[in-house]
């Protein structure tokens, strides 16, 4: 495993949506962090019924 962070998203009823490994380098650009997570949401809601 990756020296860093675990971070997990669950839905309103706490039931894991997706879970990512982020890391120090991944922290140092937080625009294209973002822009990963928040393309990463986009696409889990497109597979949402």
């Amino acid at each position: 495993m990756k020296q860093g962070y675990r971070l997990i998203l669950v839905d309103k009823d706490g039931v894991l949506i997706t879970e990512f490994q982020v890391t120090e380098h991944d922290l140092a650009d937080p625009a294209a962090f973002v822009a990963a997570l928040t393309q990463s949401i986009e696409h889990v809601e497109e597979e949402d019924p």
